[in-house]
């Protein structure tokens, strides 16, 4: 399996790009390419005199890039060569370094453990295989020679040992996957003067969000500490301590400061109207520093990263000072045909901006350090990132690391051979490769949390490891223990929960750390033809493509909706792209397919980001969604029962069969059929409502007189809806109740829709009319393959006829009284919690319906709003922003959206209310009048003034 970048790779120019953008020179040789190899047994200490091949470096034996498609075992070793022509980095052309200038070799990761000899002398050893190290090179090189001979020894014992292999296994399967081995990151060289920077220490500030000035600006601020190369770095920095290095801090083309520098001393630089980087503005600004004769350049952002309360109390993540939805994917940065190495730098880039245009900004680094570059890309692109630490220990117990994705098990961490930690060897190698990460990433701007442990793999300790990070780096976030055995340190309260659905718990809620859902999902969807192995692991099997994204959506309105309003600070969704056996991305491994609609998804990531802005204390923001227009008939069901792909979208007229409704393998149970019609007259309003939900048919008839307020409601219900007939299909048939005390009947005329009933009190003989042209709203709800719903919303139908209420009569005039339907099909989860809106009447001589909706179809891509204008349909692709007070149900309601500023000031409140535990039904529908103004596709600007309607709060179970 090869990627795109995979396919066009050249061989002649593999990886050239700089490798360490925050500390640039122009001295640079780039040693990617072909190497020759050879595998020997582990105890060979000498140079082969016989190579087996060649090898495409950086990328490691196993992966297919590299030519070679052979694993190294615990008891082998791998080794390179290649020669080297230096004339062109090093001032000498001959090849040799000049006086005062060193040769420094970089080796941006070797796994696992690596010796290193130049020109036949051993210049140093590293272990590990996640970090990068440099070796001097300078003496060791043969200054005879025209070209120079590296050799690289390598050793890997995997998964054998208790050293740190991230989710590599010898015996790769589901999450544990192809071990690789040897140099996997770029190989270069650079020249350097004799005193040189050897690192940089940036340290960003920023005034509190509260201390702008008057035109907004706030003022902030760069620690920077030049570092200088060598053991005598100390000594020759006392040389510098009356001038120092110069610093010079831009913004774009302009200065903002110039200052000079002690080395090994912080000096801070201030940066007046400052702008904060974000992941919607990843500002950053240029650096270049001077001593001596080197010169390096370098960048920064200035941002902040902590955990504090919302308006609400709610313990929040902060970015600069704000609440911040961390909306996260898992990426575990595997590629099919390069491993844990990129096939290019367009690759990099490709998943950042994949996953920032589907709405995420934020990506968790899992158990992988990647190559500098990556993280640049997160910095200029503006994305989020949790950094995890690359696990070890040995043989992990699944009763310790897998047991609790479905019981509460936690495990004290000091127990060090439960999990895997009995060798202190490794405990130390492990605190001193977390110390060499920070140190690493410290001024890489998007990493904004540090992740130690991962569901107990190789955890130990975590509360001392927590305040080591602190220690460290008090400049971020920690989340102490990803997953699961908690101890109860750093910054976040994060779970990972699979199999079983999310509630932030009410522990979580009231844990004084931000809580976090760190790992969920995982769905499974396999693509044919881009599919690493026949074998399939995910934590739930999709086979449909739509039914997969449906499922994903439904996860992130069901689930991680509501929970952001109750406090969850960030989420990590599983996972970015497959990997392997794990078919469980939104991308296939191979990145050549997206498996959802990227539409659909910033439209679901939208609605969560507006669910938090409200629930911080902020403005929620309207939500735009893409939607398909219906134009021909088509059945709402497949034979099977499941919803039928084709009908997801919006129409005008009445075009989705819905007599599949109850049929199938998977179309019984749950099955929701209704009628809902309203009459609204100066004096009255009436409501027939006609109903059958499989195990019942629910009906009612209501009337309110507006001028008196005196109100009655019959409510008939009939068990396995009994009386009730319903058409299968809208028009097609009448919709009738034969019942003691209640009688319905709901038939289709050449004029319009006659509805009569006679109940109790209340008797209704009135034919909604249907005007030449006129058009309703049709809207098909996808929540999954088997959940959906049809409804049919038709407002501003003028009405005649009469009402007799008491026994008074009632007569019903077309001028000033108007009929409308909410008619459905379909079949619905347990429980929903809606809103709906609807009026009619005229503004300005034009006749006006409202039609608005939301809750109910937030995150499927789907709505139900819409304006009805002299019988003319306008739909509204929006989740729209619904605002009133639950409080004081009768003080006015705000809809609003991008081109929508409605008002609704009710009149009147008719509550009902049923709780019968599995069976409930709670309802504020109040009515009154509508005003505002809403503006249509072409830029007209329609007003709404004095319609009258209503607008509802329901909870229902089913």
């Amino acid at each position: 399996m090869m990627t795109p970048w995979g396919e066009r790779l050249d061989p002649e120019n593999v990886l050239p790009e700089y490798p360490r953008p925050q500390l640039v020179r122009d001295s640079y040789l780039n040693l990617n390419g072909t190497w020759s190899y050879a595998f020997t047994a582990a105890d060979v200490t000498a140079t082969p005199q016989r190579w087996d091949g060649d090898i495409l470096v950086p990328f490691s034996p196993e992966a297919p890039l590299s030519g070679v498609n052979r694993t190294l075992q615990p008891d082998q070793a791998l080794w390179y060569r290649r020669e080297v022509d230096l004339a062109g980095l090093v001032a000498d052309q001959e090849g040799g370094s000049t006086p005062g200038e060193r040769v420094l070799l970089h080796f941006g990761a070797v796994d696992q453990d690596a010796e290193v000899w130049v020109d036949g002398t051993r210049v140093g050893e590293h272990r590990g295989g996640f970090l990068p190290f440099t070796f001097d090179v300078t003496d060791a090189l043969d200054t005879a020679r025209a070209t120079h001979e590296l050799v690289v020894r390598v050793r890997d014992v995997t998964d054998t040992s208790y050293r740190s292999r991230g989710k590599q296994r010898l015996k790769p399967g589901g999450i544990w996957y192809t071990p690789q081995s040897g140099i996997w990151q770029t190989v270069w060289m650079e020249a350097v003067p004799e005193t040189s920077v050897e690192r940089l220490t940036l340290v960003p500030h920023l005034d509190p969000a509260d201390a702008t000035g008057s035109d907004g600006s706030r003022a902030g601020a760069l620690d920077v500490t030049v570092h200088l190369a060598g053991a005598d770095a100390g000594a020759r920095a006392s040389g510098f301590a009356t001038w120092g290095a110069t610093v010079t801090v831009t913004d774009g083309d302009r200065i903002v400061a110039t200052v000079g520098a002690v080395p090994g001393r912080r000096v801070r630089i201030t940066i007046p109207d400052v702008r904060p980087w974000t992941p919607e503005d990843p500002h950053l600004y240029g650096l270049t520093v001077e001593i001596g004769s080197d010169r390096v350049t370098s960048y920064a952002a200035v941002r902040t990263v902590a955990v504090g309360a919302d308006a609400q109390g709610r313990t929040r993540l902060l970015l600069n000072g704000e609440p911040y939805l961390h909306a996260g994917l898992l990426d575990q940065g595997y590629w099919p045909d390069g491993l844990l190495t990129a096939p290019s730098d367009e690759a990099y880039v490709h998943d950042i901006t994949t996953a920032k245009e589907l709405g995420f900004t934020m990506l968790r680094k899992h158990i992988k350090v990647e190559p500098l570059r990556w993280y640049h890309h997160c910095d200029r692109l503006g994305m989020l990132v949790w950094q995890d630490m690359v696990n070890g220990g040995r043989s992990y117990n699944p009763a310790v690391i897998t047991a609790p994705v479905l019981t509460p098990l936690k495990l004290d961490d000091r127990r060090h051979a439960l999990f895997g930690r009995q060798d202190g060897a490794g405990r130390a190698e492990f605190l001193g490769e977390l110390d060499d990460t920070v140190n690493l990433l410290r001024n890489v701007p998007s990493v904004v949390a540090w992740v130690p442990f991962n569901e107990g793999w190789g955890q130990f300790d975590s509360v001392a490891v927590t305040q080591r990070l602190r220690t460290l780096d008090p400049t971020r976030v920690v989340d102490s223990v990803s997953g699961w055995h908690d101890q109860g340190a750093g910054d976040m309260a994060s779970r990972h929960v699979y199999f079983v659905p999310y509630t932030l718990s009410e522990a979580d809620q009231a844990d004084p750390r931000a809580a976090v859902l760190s790992e969920y999902g995982g769905y499974s969807h396999r693509v044919a033809g881009h599919t690493w192995t026949d074998k399939e692991f995910g934590y739930r099997r999709i086979s449909d493509r739509g039914a997969f994204e449906r499922a994903f959506l439904r996860l992130q309105t069901d689930q991680v909706r509501p929970a952001i309003a109750r406090g969850l600070a960030g989420f990590v969704y599983t996972q970015i792209a497959d990997v392997e056996q794990e078919t469980n991305g939104l991308m296939t491994y191979d990145r050549k397919q997206l498996k959802v609609d990227r539409d659909a998804v910033v439209a679901s990531n939208a609605g969560l980001r507006s669910e938090f802005d409200a629930a911080v204390g902020g403005t929620p923001s309207p939500v735009a969604v893409t939607e398909r227009e219906l134009t021909a008939r088509v059945d709402l069901t497949l034979p099977d029962g499941r919803l039928d792909p084709a009908a997801i979208g919006w129409c005008r007229t009445p075009l989705v069969r819905t007599d599949g409704i109850g049929r199938g393998r998977v179309g019984k149970g749950r099955n929701k059929r209704w009628e809902y019609w309203a009459v609204t007259t100066p004096t009255h309003v009436v409501a027939v409502v006609l109903s059958h939900i499989d195990y019942a048919g629910v009906n009612a008839l209501w009337c309110w007189d507006r001028r008196t307020g005196k109100a009655y409601n019959q409510d008939v219900i009939t068990p396995l809806g009994a009386g009730v007939t319903m058409p299968g299909t809208l028009g097609e048939g009448p919709a009738t109740l034969r019942s003691k005390g209640l009688q319905i009947e709901i038939t289709e005329t050449a004029e319009g829709t006659r509805l009569r009933a006679i109940g109790d009190r209340v008797r209704v003989d009135v034919l909604a009319h249907r005007p030449e042209g006129h058009e309703s709203l049709g809207v098909v709800v996808p929540w999954t393959e088997r959940l959906f719903q049809y409804t049919v919303k038709d407002v501003a139908r003028p009405a005649s006829g009469r009402i007799w209420f008491d026994g008074e009569q009632v007569e019903v005039s077309g001028d000033d009284a108007w009929a409308t339907l909410d008619h459905g099909r379909g079949r619905w989860p347990h429980q929903m919690h809606w809103n709906w809106g609807a009026g009619s009447g005229r503004t300005d001589g034009r006749v006006i319906g409202v039609q608005v909706g939301g809750k109910w179809t937030d995150g499927t891509g789907s709505t139900e709003n819409s304006i009805l204008v002299d019988g003319r349909l306008h739909k509204i692709s929006e989740e729209l922003v619904w605002t009133y007070d639950t409080d004081d149900w009768l003080a006015p309601w705000r809809i609003t959206g991008t081109d929508v500023d409605l008002t609704f000031t009710p009149e009147y409140d008719k509550v009902s209310a049923t709780d019968l535990k599995v069976i409930s039904s709670f309802t504020h529908q109040c009515f009154g009048v509508w005003s505002g103004t809403v503006r249509l596709a072409d830029g007209e600007v329609v007003r709404v003034a004095d319609v009258f309607g209503w607008a509802e709060d329901v909870h229902q179970k089913w």
